[in-house]
C-alpha cells in the first residue's frame, strides 16, 4: 500500500503528534506498572494464627523461618523422615511449601506443590561443582482446603512417600539423608524466589531415622486425633513444630534441643539471585515460552511508538537506534529493582525478551507502507518519512 499520490492528513499534525507523545507515555507507565507492581520492598507477612485452634494461615505473601541452623545428629549419609501436616488452600498454584537450606546450597530440598502434584527436590553437587536436582512427582495429589499429612521417610532401600499413611510412591536413587535436612528452615517459601504457598499449615516433624509404614499410618491418627505424633524418643524426633502457642511470632518445638521458627513482621526472601542465569532456573517447557512471548509482546509496543515518536525529528535509523538502547535501559532498571521486591524476580531471560520485543516493535516502523500510513494520518511529516530514506540504511549499517 502506498500512499504517495493524493495525500492528506486525516488530522492535524500538531494534535497528531501530540496524541502520539500520550501513548508513548501510557506505554511506559503500563511497563513500569506491570513490572514493579506491587512496588513494596517491605511487604507485611501474610502469616496469622487460626482462631481457636493451632495452626497457621500463610496468606498470599507468606513465610517464616527457623532462627538458626537445624542440625541432625549422626552420620550425613544416614536415614532420615519429615511429616508435613497441612491444608492447601489452592490447587492451581506451584509453590514451596517447606525448604532446607545452606548458603552455599540454598535449594537443598524442598517439598513443592506444583498445582494439585507433589513434588519433591534435592539438590546434588557433584565432583565437577556443578549442581543436579532430583525429583520425585506424585500426581493428583491436592485437592483445596482437603487436610493432607505427606511423610517423606528415607533409608538404605531409597526413599518413600506416604500419603495420610499410606504408601504412594518410592525412589530408589532419590538419595534423601540427614545432610539435606542440615540448614535453616523455610517454611511457606523458596528460599531463592518469590513461590509463596497459600493455606493452612498444621504441623511439622522431623526424624533422625527411616520411619516405618506402621509408625507412619500411627503418626497419621496421631496428628489427625491429636495435633501431633507420640513416642518421640522412639521415632529419634529431631524437632516436632505442632503449632499450639495460637500467638506471637514464634513457635516452638516438642523436642526442647530444636531451634525454634519465627514469624517475621515482614515477607522476604533469603537469597535473591540478581539477573538469574535462565538456564539455572528454566526448563525448555510451555511455561518457559509462554513467559517469553508475553514479555516480548509487552515490549514491541514499546519499540514502535517510541521509535515513532523520535522519528519526527530524526533519520529513522538513528530513532531506530535510540528506541532499542532506551528499551534495552528500562528492561535492565527494572530487573535491577525487581531485585530489591520481595514479590518479584530478577531474570536475565526477562531482560533479554524485554530487549527483543523492543528491537522487533522498532523494526516494525522501518517499511516504508507503515510510515506512509502514519503520514496519512498526519502523525509524521511525509516527506522527512522519504527525505532521511537514504540515511537510514548508512545509520544501522554504522549502528
Amino acid at each position: 500500500m502506498n500512499f504517495h499520490s493524493n495525500h492528506s492528513e486525516l488530522l492535524p499534525r500538531n494534535i497528531a503528534n501530540k496524541l502520539l507523545l500520550v501513548a508513548c507515555l501510557l506505554i511506559l507507565c503500563g511497563i513500569l506498572i506491570a513490572g514493579l507492581s506491587p512496588f513494596t520492598p517491605h511487604l507485611k507477612n501474610q502469616v496469622r494464627w487460626l482462631d481457636h485452634q493451632n495452626g497457621l494461615y500463610f496468606g498470599e505473601y507468606a513465610s517464616i523461618l527457623s532462627s538458626a541452623p537445624l542440625r541432625v545428629d549422626g552420620p550425613p549419609d544416614g536415614p532420615c523422615s519429615v511429616e508435613l501436616w497441612l491444608q492447601p488452600g489452592l490447587v492451581d498454584d506451584s509453590n514451596t511449601m517447606l525448604a532446607f537450606q545452606t548458603p552455599e546450597t540454598p535449594l537443598q530440598f524442598r517439598i513443592q506443590q506444583n498445582n494439585d502434584a507433589l513434588m519433591l527436590t534435592r539438590q546434588v553437587v557433584g565432583p565437577d561443582h556443578q549442581a543436579r536436582k532430583r525429583f520425585i512427582y506424585v500426581r493428583g495429589v491436592f485437592r483445596q482446603d482437603t487436610p493432607l499429612l505427606i511423610t517423606v521417610t528415607s533409608g538404605a532401600q531409597g526413599t518413600a512417600v506416604y500419603l495420610n499413611g499410606a504408601l504412594t510412591r518410592s525412589s530408589a536413587d532419590f538419595g534423601l539423608t540427614r545432610h539435606d535436612l542440615n540448614g535453616g528452615i523455610v517454611v511457606g517459601n523458596s528460599p531463592v524466589v518469590n513461590d509463596s504457598w497459600s493455606g493452612v499449615l498444621r504441623g511439622i516433624g522431623i526424624f533422625n531415622r527411616e520411619l516405618t509404614a506402621d509408625q507412619v499410618r500411627r503418626d497419621y491418627e496421631e496428628w489427625t486425633h491429636s495435633g501431633q505424633p507420640g513416642d518421640l524418643e522412639e521415632k529419634k524426633a529431631v524437632a516436632i513444630y505442632p503449632f499450639t502457642e495460637r500467638s506471637g511470632k514464634v513457635v516452638h518445638s516438642q523436642v526442647p534441643s530444636a531451634v525454634d521458627l519465627e514469624i517475621p513482621d515482614y515477607y522476604l526472601v533469603l537469597y535473591p539471585p540478581f539477573l538469574e542465569p535462565f538456564w539455572r532456573q528454566w526448563g525448555w517447557n510451555w511455561a518457559f515460552w509462554k513467559d517469553s512471548l508475553v514479555n516480548v509482546a509487552g515490549f514491541m509496543p514499546l519499540g514502535f511508538f517510541f521509535c515513532a515518536y523520535l522519528s519526527l525529528s530524526r533519520p529513522v535509523g538513528r530513532a531506530i537506534l535510540l528506541t532499542i538502547i532506551f528499551g534495552c535501559v528500562l528492561s535492565f532498571i527494572i530487573e535491577a529493582t525487581q531485585f530489591y521486591l520481595p514479590t518479584r524476580d530478577s531474570e536475565s531471560i526477562d531482560f533479554i525478551n524485554n530487549t527483543l520485543g523492543t528491537v522487533l516493535g522498532a523494526l516494525l516502523y522501518r517499511p516504508r507502507f507503515v510510515q506512509d500510513l502514519l503520514a496519512r494520518f498526519g502523525i509524521v511529516a511525509l516527506e522527512n518519512s522519504h527525505a532521511h530514506s537514504m540515511t537510514d540504511d548508512a545509520l544501522l549499517e554504522v549502528s
